[in-house]
């Protein structure tokens, strides 16, 4: 019976604490943007705002500016990496 009580009393204890744990959260990963290359300049905003929307989701990874401006521009290709 003693034994029955002390396994009962650390099966309450073990889930009381997994319980005021809240639960891992991992941010979903993004499909990297397409390169671009200034021919047509009018898809310049569609590849900024594709960069934001990675940045806004990963603040981990792009906490500064200077990650920002790295990544972004390795993809930037021929006329407009120039």
């Amino acid at each position: 019976m003693q034994q029955m009580t002390h396994t009962m009393a650390n099966l309450q204890a073990s889930s009381s604490s997994e319980a005021s744990r809240p639960p891992a959260f991992k941010t979903p990963s993004m499909k990297a943007p397409g390169c671009f290359d200034g021919t047509q300049p009018f898809q310049v905003r569609a590849f900024i705002l594709s960069f934001q929307l990675i940045f806004h989701n990963d603040l981990e990874n792009f906490s500064q500016d200077r990650k920002k401006v790295l990544y972004a521009t390795s993809f930037l290709i021929g006329r407009a990496e120039k």
